[in-house]
């Protein structure tokens, strides 16, 4: 897994976007693409030279797939009409299926990228045709709808070549419809529909009510099959067309296949964050109900076996009872944690501040999690330290934290309450085993577990530090950690005073 514990999201696709939008060099294009790789993944990431031995298959010959995965890490390419003309090589291992998803999305839009890049670096050398395609690129490469762009690009193709009428063709079915059109007034008119073959496109507008020059350029979207049937763009006017106009009308369009091109992966990237979002509202309230009814259960239980023990139960009976209401409560706690889950996810997740004494809350807290064992040692200030913060939300974040000290510690947890520049802190020591230093961020993500206590088979969710964090945080507080693996951690919650 790469990208944090949750892996890569859909959004990266649109971060891409985003980057590489304004990049108009080819080399730049590479450059930002391989810092976004490398910031967004989290693994080293490096542009291959064409010549190396990865961007081919096993047989000597171009690799063709987007995404390449092995065992020592992933080669993203970019591929363009076929053929690779880039490469990425991102270090540590293969990746899980939904990142390679994700990746595969990226190397597409990094190949469109490329593309445009490469493409406006060829038309740049055409001096007088240079100007009008940067005028081009600038306006319709940031379309993100499909029917602006072609009203934008058919206007421009009309007063590039002084014409009468110009109009882009899209294909539906088996014949090209008018997408967007742009005419002068008292223009000649041109047939709202053509035929798919070429010479059945030049008897429809030999039909014409008077002669008029007809220049063609055929549209081909990349990553499309057929793409020369893809569309066409036809420029009518009565001075003749000469091959610079030729060149510069097919310059233009394909500039417009990757307009095009960028406007259909900006449509799939919003449908993937829509569905995503959707599927992610669903599962937050699916947990929060399944929270809050589970409780119901789980109180009568409880209660019950309380009953039990007043009953006077002794011996491996009492004993068994124990054990039930040991769970219940451990499932109680999974309970209240799923819900503060499901707060949290919540655009609406606020608190019910008030100024309250922190030493109270703190020492009623410790007292619960030590439950008379003795573990736990509390450093406090005589008198009380009055603080605003919700109480039963911090009450939450800090239950968390001593649970976590507690687990993963055989001896002694020290809690100290302190105010120290302009602060209220409490400080969590333990003497466990600690957590790597490459992870100390991880153990704060969303169902994130260092690997040393998934090696050792402590139980755990991997949820309560991602919550408490996020108490904190909402309360304009932080939460930290310091460790070294193998000797302790210590964790710091800093409420502004």
């Amino acid at each position: 897994m790469i990208g944090g514990s949750e892996g890569l999201r859909p959004e990266l696709l649109e971060r891409t976007m985003l980057a590489l939008a304004d990049v108009r060099e080819p080399q730049a294009v590479l450059s930002a693409a391989a810092r976004l790789l490398e910031r967004e993944t989290g693994r080293p990431c490096s542009v291959l030279s064409p010549d190396d031995a990865r961007m081919r298959d096993g047989r000597g010959g171009p690799q063709s797939a987007g995404l390449v995965r092995d065992a020592s890490g992933v080669i993203l390419t970019a591929v363009i009409d076929g053929e690779v003309r880039a490469a990425f090589a991102l270090g540590g291992g293969d990746v899980s299926e939904p990142d390679a998803v994700v990746l595969r999305l990226v190397a597409g839009q990094i190949s469109v990228a490329f593309s445009n890049a490469l493409a406006f670096d060829q038309l740049r050398q055409h001096a007088v045709e240079g100007a009008a395609l940067v005028e081009a690129a600038r306006t319709i490469l940031g379309f993100t709808e499909l029917k602006p762009l072609a009203e934008s690009l058919s206007a421009m193709a009309q007063r590039f070549f002084h014409a009468e009428r110009s109009v882009l063709y899209g294909r539906a079915g088996d014949e090209l419809h008018a997408v967007g059109s742009a005419a002068l007034p008292g223009a000649g008119p041109m047939p709202a529909r053509l035929p798919l073959d070429a010479a059945g496109v030049e008897r429809k507008l030999a039909e014409g009510p008077q002669p008029r020059n007809v220049a063609l350029a055929p549209l081909r979207l990349p990553g499309h099959h057929d793409g020369e049937r893809s569309g066409l763009l036809a420029v009518l006017r009565a001075a003749p067309f000469d091959r610079a106009d030729q060149r510069l009308l097919d310059a233009l369009v394909t500039l417009a296949a990757l307009a095009i091109r960028n406007v259909e992966l900006y449509e799939q990237s919003t449908r993937a964050n829509r569905a995503l979002a959707e599927s992610n509202a669903f599962k937050d309230d699916l947990m929060a109900m399944f929270a809050h009814d589970f409780k119901g259960p789980l109180t009568v239980i409880s209660g019950y076996a309380e009953l039990l023990l007043e009953d006077g139960l002794e011996g491996e009976r009492r004993s068994a009872v124990e054990t039930i209401l040991g769970q219940v409560g451990r499932l109680a706690k999974l309970s209240e944690d799923a819900l503060a889950l499901a707060a949290t996810q919540s655009a609406g997740f606020s608190l019910s501040r008030a100024r309250d004494d922190l030493a109270d809350l703190v020492g009623e807290a410790v007292r619960d999690s030590d439950a008379g064992s003795g573990r736990i040692a509390l450093e406090a200030p005589a008198g009380p330290l009055v603080v605003p913060f919700d109480r039963t939300r911090l009450r939450h974040a800090l239950d968390n934290v001593l649970a976590n000290a507690l687990k993963y510690s055989s001896g002694p947890v020290e809690v100290r309450l302190a105010e120290r520049d302009g602060e209220a802190l409490i400080e969590v020591r333990d003497r466990g085993i600690g957590i790597p230093a490459a992870e100390l961020e991880r153990i704060f993500t969303r169902f994130g577990r260092a690997s040393n206590a998934r090696a050792k088979r402590f139980a755990g969710t991997g949820v309560g530090l991602y919550i408490a964090r996020k108490i904190v945080e909402v309360h304009g507080g932080r939460l930290t950690v310091a460790s070294l693996e193998g000797e302790g951690s210590t964790f710091t919650i800093g409420l502004p005073l």
